[in-house]
């Protein structure tokens, strides 16, 4: 009980096929054909990474894999040996789900700010200078997309807190004086940015013409689809595991009936020795009586 008690324990985390061995002895093999157990067990390999960024996955040679017995193996497709366990989901999400969720964020960041750096919003702006939103600080280059979710912010020139003013938002970026309160050309300039539909730059969606509005909406729509695609697959594996939990009682042990079995034959434990009683009574009836 205790050997199958860890045995599940190990297939929560990669599912295992035992095989009876001489001796009652198991083997134990992932599901893909791995050996862990067969006389002596298997050693996993894996090196952590301290720092994980954007631009750090498993594809670029940036973060580890897994290795069993100093043999490679994959984390991902139908020959990673790893896959329907806890350590399988775990890769999921930092090799897949994490990098996908990022791609998709850094095409809004990126399609923000494309819009607010577009030539001839903002007059005043020398060309290729940054727009209301920037790549830390700098002008966007289309060639370093992946992280800029993380690195967007705004123009310093029209932030206080970083030594800019907020007139700029209505005379431009580049402007050196304030202008007349009731110039609202830019303002709304930099609205159309936003409302207008646009095609898009990133490959990360489905290609198309979208407003910001819109994109935003397929991103939530994105993840919606994804949380009830998790949830579907989670019910369907919890009813999964009831049902082999009552197949797996159904094969153990039935304690109510070993109670019955225990009970009947401390009955007839108790009855053999009132019978053994009995017969050395009359035994010793008879000595007495032949004496």
């Amino acid at each position: 009980d205790e050997r199958q008690r860890l045995v599940d324990s190990i297939s929560a985390i990669i599912p295992v096929r035992e095989v009876p061995r001489e001796h009652d002895k198991i083997a134990l093999f992932t599901v893909g054909g791995a050996s862990l157990l067969e006389g002596t067990a298997a050693v996993f390999g894996f090196t952590a990474v301290n720092t994980i960024t954007a631009e750090t996955t498993q594809a670029l040679g940036g973060l580890s894999g897994i290795t069993i017995n100093g043999a490679p193996y994959a984390t991902a497709g139908p020959t990673s040996p790893i896959l329907g366990g806890s350590l399988g989901g775990l890769f999921a999400v930092r090799d897949e789900l994490a990098v996908q969720a990022q791609d998709k964020l850094d095409a809004v960041a990126r399609d923000l700010v494309e819009r607010f750096s577009a030539a001839g919003l903002d007059p005043t702006l020398a060309p290729g200078a940054p727009g209301l939103f920037t790549d830390a600080g700098g002008a966007f280059v289309a060639l370093d997309e992946i992280g800029l979710a993380g690195r967007l912010s705004a123009n310093p020139a029209a932030d206080p807190a970083q030594g800019g003013a907020l007139f700029r938002l209505r005379d431009g970026l580049g402007a050196a004086t304030e202008g007349p309160p009731g110039n609202g050309t830019l303002l709304a300039a930099l609205q159309s940015a936003l409302t207008e539909a646009n095609p898009l730059s990133s490959t990360s969606f489905t290609a198309g013409i979208r407003s910001f509005q819109g994109l935003a909406a397929d991103l939530h729509s994105d993840a919606s689809a994804q949380r009830l695609s998790a949830q579907a697959d989670q019910s369907f594996a919890a009813a999964r595991l009831t049902a082999l939990t009552d197949l797996e009682a159904q094969n153990g042990i039935d304690t109510d009936q070993e109670m019955q079995a225990l009970l009947v034959i401390e009955k007839n434990y108790a009855a053999n020795a009132k019978v053994i009683q009995s017969v050395q009574d009359m035994i010793d009836i008879l000595i007495r009586l032949g004496a």
